[in-house]
């Protein structure tokens, strides 16, 4: 779904080559939107939501709907029935007043700049910088184009003075785009619970998930889920409703062993199975990728192409994911989940199950903290990348800017007034790397779908977080879970992806060696294919995805090259990557997934789709 609000009106001839875009004038300025469905007016309001926002005290959809958006174009945070992943501008024609407001994450983005007298609104980068005119922002610039994750930080855009919503944030405007109030959410980890399990603690959490689902899906008889062989995409799989007929996605080769186990897990649950291998699509031809820049903004995991490009619907409709913050086995508390530490603890914590050793926060471990986290980010900003991007003399100015863009970050985490400071890492990750990157399996999927997390959603998030550390890491609460609810008991006999054979309810002490055992093996078959120069070898112990075969495209370098015409980032920065596809594809570098490519090609797409019609 893709809008735009602008308080002057809009000329839909610049946004010709969007398909399905509708003009809706209101007395403030002018909408276009692709998708009437995300639009509700409503007791003098004008709602537009991408996502889903309910509250689930009203036991009529709309009435869920017109409810929600009410509450909180006046009130912030929202209340216990509240809830929903989502980003929703709200505006009151009567009062000439404007709410932009998001979740927890930050999932689903929003835009917002002021240009002199026009004030824009949109959930596309590519549309607010065509019709505002908008100067690009070279530290915005920079930061999409460099690692380590190629992302914009805070609220950057690669727009001037165009913002992004952060996560948990609201705000209140005027027609002229001035704020008249702002607040943030910042109830996540404000009711932790204690170390042990608690009777019924277990059944409450699964109930709730299961209430997201039936909010997210309410009006649908057919639901769409993209399965992978993990845990976190069986549990959104378990809580769809048993009178959903389910159609259930797997990227990759039928043949490949992850495959198989969303199949199993698919045929369990009722569901039909799809799964759809195209690696073409991974460096596909311009036209087919500068569409779903065009129209997604989220290219960078091209995996998603193979079932966007085979799926046929006639009527939109929900497709669920599991959660993206991997906050249920608590993944990016990065001090435990070191290989390191696993193997180091593996008794303690695995066998014996222990208590993990937690620290307490304080002013100087928090200082402490954010300093390591400065010193990684400007790591990446070295000067030859911009000579290479044509910008010699502005690193001083980026670096100043984007250490100034990550306090954002830093401020929204010390407002929660963590109760551990291993949560440090665990929220950064949740404000960076989830909701820029991660987000994009969401976004990608959410123009030929109504893309939803359960497991994203604010009172869901706020139950994930409130659950210790210690019950969380391991997956300790999620196999108690698959273990005790009837729901997603029988997924236990099926095998993870990541830990092949063994049933997911078998014991830690065979499953967790067996996994060691199959990655050395693994590590052991790419570093043999790449000694052989032969994308053909076999590259894991059970089949899956062999990522040197995606470089053996015969017109690699045309594709690639073809990406950068015109290009806006550098002739060298686009050689630079052109220069590492071929190393991969001849086994000079080593082959790993494309993203880092992909990253640059989407950036400069997205400039160039900015400057059509502009």
């Amino acid at each position: 779904m893709k809008f735009i609000f602008s308080s002057q009106k809009l000329d839909l001839k610049k946004s010709s080559d969007f398909p399905n875009l509708q003009k809706f004038d209101l007395s403030c300025g002018s909408i276009l939107l692709n998708d009437p469905n995300t639009k509700i007016s409503h007791n003098g309001l004008t709602t537009i939501l991408d996502g889903f926002l309910k509250d689930f005290e009203k036991k009529d959809d709309l009435e869920a709907r017109i409810s929600a958006s009410e509450y909180v174009f006046e009130t912030w945070p929202v209340k216990d029935t509240i809830t929903g992943s989502f980003c929703s501008m709200i505006i009151s024609e009567e009062k000439n007043e404007i709410t932009l407001c998001s979740d927890l994450v930050n999932i689903y983005p929003l835009y917002y700049l002021k240009k002199k007298e026009v004030f824009f609104i949109s959930n596309s980068i590519i549309l607010l910088g065509r019709y505002s005119g908008a100067e690009v922002d070279k530290t915005g610039i920079v930061q999409r184009a460099l690692g380590p994750e190629f992302m914009n930080i805070g609220s950057r855009t690669i727009l001037k003075n165009c913002k992004r919503l952060l996560p948990g944030e609201w705000l209140h405007f005027d027609l002229k785009g001035n704020i008249l109030k702002r607040k943030f959410d910042n109830s996540l980890y404000q009711n932790m619970s204690g170390p042990f399990f608690e009777e019924g603690m277990l059944e409450d959490y699964w109930n709730h998930y299961k209430k997201e689902t039936e909010l997210c899906t309410a009006g649908f008889d057919q639901v769409s889920i993209a399965l992978s062989g993990g845990i976190d995409s069986r549990i959104a799989l378990g809580s769809v409703p048993d009178s959903k007929e389910i159609h259930a996605y797997t990227f990759g080769s039928p043949e490949n062993y992850e495959t198989g186990v969303a199949r199993k897990l698919a045929r369990i649950k009722g569901a039909e199975h799809f799964s759809f291998s195209n690696l073409s699509l991974y460096f596909p031809e311009k036209p087919v990728l500068k569409n779903y820049i065009k129209t997604t903004e989220a290219i960078k995991l091209n995996s998603w192409l193979e079932l966007l490009e085979n799926i046929q619907i006639e009527v939109k409709q929900p497709l669920l994911l599991g959660e993206l913050c991997e906050g249920l086995p608590a993944r990016n508390i990065k001090k435990f989940n070191s290989a390191h530490f696993r193997k180091k603890n593996f008794i303690k914590y695995y066998l014996k199950k222990d208590q993990f050793p937690l620290s307490s926060p304080n002013p100087e471990n928090f200082q402490e903290w954010k300093a390591k986290k400065r010193q990684l980010l400007v790591s990446w900003f070295d000067e030859n990348w911009f000579k290479r991007m044509e910008m010699e003399g502005f690193r001083k100015e980026v670096i100043k800017n984007t250490l100034s863009d990550i306090e954002e970050i830093f401020d929204r985490i010390e407002a929660h007034n963590l109760p551990y400071a291993e949560l440090y890492d665990e929220l950064f990750s949740w404000y960076t790397f989830t909701r820029m990157e991660l987000s994009r399996q969401v976004n990608i999927c959410n123009e030929k779908f109504y893309a939803f997390s359960p497991g994203m959603s604010i009172q869901m998030l706020k139950k994930t977080s409130n659950i210790h550390p210690n019950l969380r890491l391991f997956y300790r609460f999620a196999n108690k879970m698959l273990k005790n609810e009837p729901d997603l008991r029988p997924f236990r006999n099926v095998p993870t992806s990541q830990i092949p054979l063994f049933p997911q309810q078998f014991p830690d002490f065979l499953k967790i060696p067996a996994w060691g055992i199959r990655s050395r093996i693994d590590d052991w078959l790419v570093k043999r294919m790449i000694k052989s120069k032969d994308p053909s070898k076999r590259v894991k112990l059970f089949p899956g995805m062999n990522w040197a075969k995606i470089y053996q495209l015969p017109d690699l370098e045309e594709r690639m090259e073809s990406y950068y015409q015109p290009n806006f980032l550098g002739d060298e920065y686009a050689k630079t990557f052109i220069h590492l596809t071929e190393k991969r594809k001849n086994f000079k570098s080593w082959p790993f997934a494309n993203m880092d490519i992909m990253s640059g090609v989407a950036l400069n797409m997205e400039l160039e789709l900015i400057k059509k019609n502009s």
